[in-house]
């Protein structure tokens, strides 16, 4: 085989190689986003008697961690 064909034949290997890469990534962060939507979905079903049950809290950005000391007082993160 001669040097140009073989050089044709890696540079298009390593053309597909970088287009499966990217949609692999692509579909990575699809499958990312639809579970965070899934889990922010499930959360604003709940009361904040629920929330505070798992340890978070409503904020007006989304939800936060609370933590609870050693008596059982809530303590903000």
């Amino acid at each position: 085989m001669s040097y140009e064909i073989e050089t044709v034949f890696r540079s298009r290997a390593h053309s597909r190689g970088l287009v499966f890469t990217v949609l692999r990534v692509c579909a990575d962060q699809l499958r990312r986003y639809v579970r965070r939507r899934t889990t922010a979905r499930a959360l604003s079903h709940l009361n904040d008697g629920e929330l505070r049950d798992i340890g978070l809290m409503r904020t007006g950005q989304g939800y936060r961690e609370l933590h609870r000391n050693r008596y059982g007082a809530d303590l903000w993160k």
